[in-house]
């Protein structure tokens, strides 16, 4: 009778470990088992407990040393989603440290004191700790919650009474009814998508524009001879084909600001048969979806890859990550094999 109550107690404490995630490991049957896990890559909850990520199907603890912000000497000294960033890449001073691709500053939690940065020549954002990048004080307010100090502020940004964050599409800002525009001098030293309220002008994906200043994205670009207005983007998948009765397939690709930075926007016109997902083999940029065909050094056949903002952004995260690559004047990310 003891010993079938006692059993029962056991397992309603295994099922309620379970449930609540409340560590890396289980008892079983006396010994300890892992915590299955699908989503490749997440770190804590759903996925696993407080400070452990999802790797190979089972949670495994991520320990402090590598957490985003820590010092590194190369990629592998890192958290599973992270790299290792140099900043005297970007000219500025700064011990190598784990950094992690991010839209918002949000995408670098746990670390509460890690925002995302954008670098001065733009391109990707990058997690960083706030007080090696100017922001010293750190809070909890989203982009467009009420601010009376930079510290409110979970991006360290406070403008005009009102929290200011980076962001990849409409979605990084939709929790305060903001929209992500391209501003200047506002979370990065040049131009940089940023969640903003409504805009002057109010075109749409692709409709005709003169000006930045007509486009409901603060964006109008060149395409084939015509100004169009278009949209932020973290790879070519988020973008839409253009509207109308001929539509065409679009990428997402870097674009130059006047000279200053580098913004990712919707603004590649590719060909119906651009079709090949990240990863799949190709001869040229036009058999991908991205438009883009690259050939890793250890690897004998060029493959499909994209710009990204995180390794959501490439497919299958157990086999694609979102990491740095060299490419002109900017270190962009991209899809590439882990």
């Amino acid at each position: 009778m003891r010993a079938s109550a006692a059993r029962r107690r056991l397992l309603r404490g295994l099922a309620a470990l379970v449930s609540l995630g409340a560590g890396c490991q289980v008892l079983v049957d006396g010994t300890l088992g892992p915590v299955h896990c699908s989503d490749e890559g997440a770190l804590g909850p759903p996925a696993c407990p407080e400070g452990a990520v999802c790797r190979d199907g089972a949670c495994a603890e991520l320990p402090l040393e590598r957490a985003l912000g820590a010092r590194c000497a190369r990629h592998e000294d890192c958290g599973a989603l992270d790299f290792c960033l140099d900043p005297a890449l970007f000219d500025v001073e700064g011990p190598l440290a784990c950094s992690r691709a991010c839209c918002s500053s949000s995408d670098c939690d746990p670390v509460r004191d890690a925002v995302c940065w954008i670098p001065d020549g733009g391109g990707s954002g990058l997690c960083r700790v706030g007080r090696e990048v100017g922001r010293p004080d750190v809070g909890t307010g989203l982009s467009g919650a009420r601010c009376a100090a930079p510290g409110d502020c979970r991006s360290g940004i406070c403008n005009d009474g009102a929290c200011v964050d980076a962001c990849c599409s409409d979605t990084s800002c939709a929790t305060n009814g903001a929209a992500c525009r391209l501003t200047t001098g506002l979370v990065s030293s040049g131009p940089a998508w940023a969640c903003q309220a409504a805009a002057s002008g109010d075109g749409g994906y692709f409709e005709r524009c003169t000006g930045d200043e007509d486009c409901a994205s603060g964006l109008c670009v060149e395409v084939e001879g015509y100004g169009r207005c278009t949209i932020p983007c973290c790879g070519s998948e988020m973008c839409p084909d253009t509207p109308g009765e001929v539509r065409q397939r679009v990428g997402c690709a870097e674009l130059a600001i006047d000279g200053r930075s580098t913004v990712r926007a919707c603004i590649t016109l590719l060909s119906g048969d651009s079709l090949a997902a990240i990863g799949v083999p190709c001869s040229t940029p036009e058999d991908c979806r991205s438009g883009m065909c690259i050939k890793d050094p250890e690897q004998t056949q060029p493959f499909c890859s994209d710009v990204c903002c995180s390794d959501a952004s490439c497919g299958d995260a157990a086999f694609f990550g979102c990491h740095p690559r060299a490419t002109g004047e900017s270190w962009a990310l991209r899809c590439e094999p882990k």
